[in-house]
């Protein structure tokens, strides 16, 4: 314990270099640190209101509304969110985030390189080589991508519960929540690394001596955890079809292509991606000097040592993966992006590079394992990761306008309002109201203004046009004195996209809901047997274990 404690204090020591930066108060320029604080607002208005799982917001588009949490992965805002109760600002709570996302991924690699290998200083060097990487400080200071940082923070979480797996059946419930973690964090990482994980659950399965009972405890892990994050995928798979993201990124890929020399060298910058046509300040494509070393240090050393069955196994393993890796980013991968409609939603090809990072990681590990003079070789590669690294853990400059300004943006947090309706549009401000007499002459009166429910009367003189100023989504129902009313959204001119509906003269209550579609109501019910079956493993475990034997 005392040896397990020390390791840790010093995975967090070398990493502090690394995280420092984070620590300097206020925000920072970056790609997207303005969306997900605006996220993070609006999370916790969300769950003030008592909507959960979030989905809808009727701030945000400039109060028109847009369905933020239905298609924008939660997890990073609700972490986010605790932090924010603690007392920190909503800048910094998103900060805390990236920060934690840092030194969980350390973490995460030692415990799935130690279990994996069994040696603490090969996993010691591992953990370092995945934290040191190029692309782990793109995503935190330069462009602030909060949902790949914890993503990329949870997968060694993932394939660590994978191998405790395959030693007692009780690590189901844990890899099962780590899966369904990974989804909630980035469902882009999790496609990205799906590929990944599947084949070591084989390799796993091909390893066992008893292949079944290891099949049937995988797949449950993965099943649950699917199961415990389908209040999420579910519905923003099968209501993608009422959004623009299909037009905005179904060729967005084919001018992000890398090129083989961008991936060994190119400048550290902080601007934009445009890796076909680069101007001066972009954003840095590059792998990693010394992660490459290793991956062509390997080839040789796997050769030399194909007669040790867990190089060969697990050393076929890693360069098959690397190799695929590197030819998705590159340009000549671009009939395979075109037959597999799914890779679109990657977006960048260089996302990639998180798996090359990952078995980078697992292969410096080896090395130091199977290599005579470990200490040595671990002492000079872990000196040389941080060096490559160390002008790359700094911001660009601070940007700190204060947590009103935030407060007073109200965008569609994404760049290109690629999840807005179809028939929807950005609005250049706000409403005079939630709810407006378009024909006619009345009074209305707010009573509740909440994301997903607004409770207004209204009093005519005579018959009236109205239009509830928030967009038309699935789910939007209204009511007038209890009973649902008929409304047009794709009326023309001013009201495009806007739910428009006629009243009678009089005094009326007028109640306008958000609720759940077939879908989502499906998704839920799946979400509330999942974590009650959880729940359930949970309790079967310990009182197997209570009772010294697990059946």
């Amino acid at each position: 314990m005392k040896r397990e404690i020390f390791i840790i204090f010093l995975l967090l020591l070398l990493s502090f270099p690394a995280v420092r930066a984070l620590l300097a108060p206020g925000g920072f320029t970056s790609h997207d640190l303005t969306h997900h604080v605006i996220r993070q607002i609006s999370m916790d208005k969300l769950l003030s209101e008592g909507q959960f799982p979030p989905r809808w917001s009727g701030e945000l588009n400039n109060g028109y509304g847009y369905p933020v949490f239905l298609f924008n992965y939660p997890l990073p805002a609700l972490v986010g969110e605790v932090f924010h109760k603690t007392g920190l600002g909503y800048v910094d709570s998103v900060k805390a985030v990236l920060f934690v996302s840092m030194i969980l991924s350390v973490l995460g690699m030692y415990l799935f390189l130690k279990s994996f290998l069994g040696l603490r200083l090969a996993a010691l060097l591992g953990a370092i080589f995945y934290l040191y990487a190029p692309l782990r400080f793109l995503n935190v200071y330069v462009a602030a991508a909060v949902g790949a940082a914890l993503g990329g923070a949870l997968v060694p979480f993932v394939v660590w519960s994978m191998v405790k797996v395959t030693k007692s059946q009780k690590w189901v419930w844990v890899g099962a929540l780590f899966f369904a973690l990974l989804i909630l964090a980035h469902n882009v990482t999790a496609l990205i690394f799906s590929s990944l994980i599947l084949a070591f659950a084989g390799l796993l399965i091909w390893q066992s001596k008893d292949r079944w009972n290891l099949g049937k405890r995988l797949a449950l892990m993965f099943i649950l955890g699917l199961g415990l994050s389908a209040w999420f995928w579910l519905p923003a798979i099968l209501e993608k079809q009422y959004i623009r993201f299909n037009e905005v990124y179904a060729g967005f890929y084919k001018d992000q292509f890398v090129s083989l020399w961008q991936l060994l060298r190119s400048p550290w910058g902080y601007g934009l991606s445009h890796p076909q046509n680069p101007e001066p300040g972009n954003m840095s494509y590059q792998l990693g000097l010394v992660q490459i070393a290793v991956m062509i240090c390997w080839i040789p050393f796997l050769w030399a040592k194909r007669g040790i069955r867990e190089i060969r196994v697990i050393g076929i393993f890693i360069v098959s993966f690397f190799l695929l890796s590197i030819f998705l980013m590159l340009k000549i991968s671009l009939p395979v992006w075109e037959r597999l409609p799914f890779l679109s939603l990657v977006q960048f090809p260089l996302r990639f590079e998180a798996l090359a990072i990952l078995l980078a990681s697992m292969a410096a590990a080896l090395l130091v394992k199977y290599l005579p003079n470990r200490r040595l070789i671990f002492i000079c590669l872990l000196v040389l990761v941080i060096y490559a690294n160390r002008n790359h853990w700094n911001i660009n400059q601070v940007f700190d306008p204060g947590e009103n300004y935030y407060l007073s943006l109200k965008t569609t947090t994404a760049s290109y309002n690629e999840h807005l309706p179809k028939w929807g549009r950005v609005m250049p401000k706000e409403p005079s109201a939630k709810l407006e007499i378009i024909r006619g002459i009345g009074e209305i009166r707010v009573i509740q203004d909440q994301s997903a429910q607004v409770v207004a009367e209204i009093e005519t003189t005579a018959s009236a046009k109205l239009r509830f100023n928030q967009f038309y989504f699935p789910g939007w129902q209204i009511q007038v004195d209890g009973k649902p009313v008929k409304f047009n959204y794709l009326t023309e001119g001013e009201s495009y996209g806007l739910p428009v509906f006629d009243i009678d003269n009089g005094n009326h209550q007028i109640l306008a809901e958000f609720k759940n579609t077939p879908i989502r109501n499906m998704a839920d019910g799946i979400g509330i047997v999942s974590v009650a079956i959880w729940l359930w493993l949970i309790l079967l475990f310990r009182g197997a274990k209570r009772r010294g034997k697990l059946s």
